[in-house]
């Protein structure tokens, strides 16, 4: 049995492959396939090693040294593939660029019995053929955009409409953060950009003609980057204005980021606070700096909404106009049936009108 060569394309259209990335942790935690599994050839630490020797003593004195690490590592390697392998699932393996690395476990795989594919080029080759995807909009998105104000519910409706069977792209929990000031409080880092793309895309990919619901974003989530090809599927699609009181777009707030109130999250969220200096004030910043300091959380909640946010979503709002329709999301439950039970009487488009 002889191991093949798979190429990037071919792979999308493997059902349930067990993917194998047998670089070394650090390549994967920075960039991945989606659904791999890190199976290290070596660690971050003899990557290292071996990238000096190669620059000090050329290719055939690493390769050997390379060999040192390697060897111990392949049947232990072989026996997990064997373990955690479905019966007759496709299975690929994968280095950075297709070379050595993956050419040893594909080997020893297919003198174990295995069938297998090698990843043609490997992680750099799919990383170009994702960015080639994305660049010609080479995927189905058809729009239907939340758009209003911080706090009227927008996410929780997403949410709702995804329980109900509605197809969601929701772009803020992809790139763990939720798209404001203070987004990143509680979620931990956020994926780099390339993994972030990467999950993006597998997202697309899911979809065919029907209405995607997502959230207005803009060029940027936190650090990462929404490409342009997403941008302008959000500007041209159709639009929901979600509006909210004021109180419950207040509770809804307090009570997102009323588990994040740890003594290292509030002096983060003060730095913050910082960054709104300019839009605000120095002398009103301190003020709500005060707020902060005293948990006034409620003042400083509607502060923020009504100086800074609700003047900046409102221009954007604006730029909306007009909107397909427009409905209330204190109750978020019932908005998204709502949206859901109006979409379903018309799957190819949103009629327009006022919920």
């Amino acid at each position: 049995m002889t191991w093949r060569e798979i190429s990037s394309e071919l792979l999308e259209k493997l059902t349930d492959p067990l993917l194998v990335d047998v670089r070394s942790p650090c390549e994967h935690a920075n960039e991945r396939i989606p659904g791999s599994v890190n199976l290290p050839l070596l660690s971050d630490e003899e990557r290292a090693v071996i990238g000096t020797i190669y620059a000090e003593e050329g290719e055939l004195v690493a390769r050997r040294e390379a060999l040192r690490f390697i060897t111990p590592k392949i049947s232990p390697i072989v026996d997990t593939i064997v373990r955690i392998r479905k019966e007759r699932q496709p299975t690929v393996v994968h280095c950075w660029r297709g070379g050595l690395r993956s050419e040893a476990v594909a080997s020893v795989l297919s003198i174990a019995g295995i069938d297998c594919f090698r990843l043609t080029g490997g992680y750099k080759a799919w990383r170009n053929y994702l960015l080639s995807q994305l660049k010609e909009s080479r995927f189905t998105l058809n729009p239907v955009v939340l758009q209003g104000l911080t706090g009227v519910g927008k996410t929780d409706i997403l949410k709702h409409l995804s329980e109900l069977g509605a197809s969601v792209l929701d772009l803020e929990s992809l790139a763990h953060h939720r798209g404001s000031v203070f987004g990143s409080l509680g979620l931990g880092a956020q994926p780099t950009q390339k993994n972030f793309e990467a999950e993006l895309w597998f997202k697309l990919r899911q979809f065919e003609n029907e209405a995607v619901f997502l959230e207005a974003e803009g060029r940027k989530i936190g650090q990462i980057a929404v490409p342009d090809c997403i941008l302008k599927k959000i500007q041209a699609g159709k639009r929901i204005l979600v509006t909210g009181s004021l109180a419950v777009r207040r509770a809804r707030i307090l009570a997102t980021y009323a588990n994040e109130l740890t003594a290292q999250n509030i002096e983060l969220a003060l730095s913050y606070l910082g960054r709104l200096k300019e839009r605000l004030g120095a002398r009103r910043v301190a003020e709500l700096t005060e707020f902060a300091n005293a948990r006034e959380i409620e003042k400083l909640v509607d502060a923020l909404l009504l100086e800074y946010y609700d003047p900046l979503y409102r221009r954007q709002i604006e730029k909306g106009l007009p909107y397909d329709f427009e409905i209330n999301g204190d109750d978020p439950e019932s908005a998204a049936q709502a949206i859901y039970n109006h979409y379903s009487l018309d799957r190819s488009h949103l009629q327009l009108g006022r919920l």
